[in-house]
Order: C-alpha cells, then sequence, then structure tokens
C-alpha cells in the first residue's frame, strides 16, 4: 500500500487545505487520491546530497504530473532540488512561461520554520497556471523523523492558531 499524505489542517488565508507526507526515501511512491485533478503548493524538507540527478529527476516529475504549482525546497542541496524542478517544468519547451508556470523556490539559508511560514504565506501560484488557484498544500518530510515532528508540529500549530 502507497503512503499518503495526512490531513493536517485549513489555512483559512489561502483557503487551503494542507497537508503532510512523511516518507524515509524519496524514491518511496506516494498516491494522493483527494487532489481530484486541483492544483497544490509544496513544501519539500530533505537532504538530497546522497540523492543522485535521476531519482531527483522522476521525484520532481512526480509532483508535477499530481498538480504542483509551486515548489520549495528546504534542507542541504535544496538549490540543485531546485534546478531539477525548474528543468522538469520548463522542458523542451522554453516557451512554456507564456502561457504560465510553475513557481519554485529554494530556501537553503532559512531555518525549517521559516520555510514553513514561507509556505504557509507566500506561495501564490501563477494565475496562468493555476487559474482555479491552488486549495491544496503539501508539506513533505523525507528521511528526518526529527524534521517530520517539527513539521507537524509547527503547521498544526499555525493552523489552529495556537
Amino acid at each position: 500500500m502507497l503512503p499518503k499524505p495526512e490531513f493536517v489542517g485549513y489555512d483559512v488565508t489561502h483557503e487551503r487545505q494542507v497537508w503532510l507526507l512523511k516518507v524515509n526515501t524519496i524514491q518511496t511512491a506516494f498516491a494522493w487520491d483527494e487532489l481530484h485533478g486541483e492544483k497544490f503548493v509544496c513544501l519539500c524538507a530533505m537532504d538530497a546530497r546522497p540523492i543522485p540527478r535521476e531519482a531527483l529527476w522522476r521525484f520532481c516529475s512526480h509532483l508535477i504530473d499530481l498538480g504542483c504549482a509551486y515548489f520549495c525546497a528546504w534542507g542541504p542541496d535544496c538549490e540543485r532540488v531546485h534546478d531539477i524542478m525548474d528543468e522538469q517544468a520548463i522542458g523542451d519547451n522554453g516557451s512554456a512561461a507564456d502561457i504560465g508556470c510553475l513557481m519554485t523556490t529554494w530556501h537553503a539559508k532559512e531555518s525549517l520554520l521559516e520555510a514553513i511560514e514561507f509556505f504557509r504565506t507566500c506561495t501564490i501560484p501563477d494565475e496562468e497556471y493555476a487559474p482555479s488557484g491552488c486549495p491544496h498544500g503539501l508539506v513533505i518530510a523525507i528521511g528526518s523523523t526529527e524534521w517530520a515532528v517539527t513539521i507537524e508540529q509547527c503547521v498544526r500549530q499555525l493552523m489552529t492558531g495556537a
């Protein structure tokens, strides 16, 4: 059975359901039936240093196929993850930006909490790329139980306003 994101809460600021996916490796496939073809924003926390380019390429491709409209990368070597996502989004069609684009950011010099806050408050997708907006937000914690716990606590706290 494939792992699935769990619902964490509802962000009234962006009218967005927030989900959390915790996996041990980037190779872990996951399903997200609740999307129903809608676009989403994503924050991915991982240490990408030991991960081969091909595995990152497949991971980014899967997110795009699912409907990722805004991608934030955090953790060691997140710049490389960001660049691979950009390459995936643009592909062989450099003019794709003429019809809107998948937005990407990396957060190498920010704390995990700062990256989560950015994800929550600043991930507004390109209106042409996601004309209906992004009613879903996905935070992915890969390979670190400590990060997963921090992310879950922080996101739940932000959702409850505590």
